[in-house]
């Protein structure tokens, strides 16, 4: 039986260096990494799961993506992108509740949190999605919080996603800066 080595490794300063390629704070206790594997493989880089309390559906995940839905070079051109694909099986239409231009990894970038419903399932999901640039290529974070309809949502999840974003960190270029 063959076991798949993890692609990544905890450090003994409490970070954990993924594929060698980005290095960040651990979440709290209680999110637990994935990464696709799959028919899902290339979706996303890698992400972090938590289970929340309450009824079904309530979950919070984030993600760091290397190539978020869309080819746009703006940030204004792949939110439209992104946000026709993001999440269409779940068949929410999403409102803005915030846009605003931020600083991430000492670079510009493009924050936007949404809220989608679902009155047939009796779902909603929050989202926070955070664009900037590794390079020339868009690269996205987000976070998605889903609750049944009569939910509420947990800030705290928010709030540890922001700690992750802020502690991302590049170990090396990627493949398209070594062109």
């Amino acid at each position: 039986m063959e076991t798949k080595k993890k692609p990544y490794e905890v450090t003994p300063k409490g970070t954990v260096v993924y594929a060698g390629e980005y290095e960040f704070m651990l979440p709290p206790l209680g999110w637990n990494i994935f990464w696709p594997e799959g028919e899902d493989e290339g979706e996303f880089a890698f992400g972090f799961i938590r289970r929340d309390p309450g009824s079904f559906p309530s979950q919070s995940v984030f993600a760091y993506d290397e190539e978020p839905f869309g080819c746009s070079l703006t940030f204004e051109g792949r939110e439209r992108e992104f946000f026709k694909r993001f999440l269409w099986n779940a068949i929410l239409k999403f409102e803005v509740l915030e846009r605003k231009k931020v600083q991430v990894l000492g670079r510009e970038g493009l924050s936007v949190t949404v809220e989608g419903k679902d009155p047939v399932k009796k779902e909603k999901a929050k989202a926070k999605v955070i664009f900037t640039k590794r390079g020339e290529r868009i690269v996205a974070f987000y976070i998605t919080q889903w609750r049944p309809m009569d939910g509420n949502y947990d800030p705290s999840a928010f709030e540890v996603f922001d700690r992750f974003v802020e502690s991302f960190r590049y170990l090396k270029k990627s493949f398209y800066e070594t062109l």
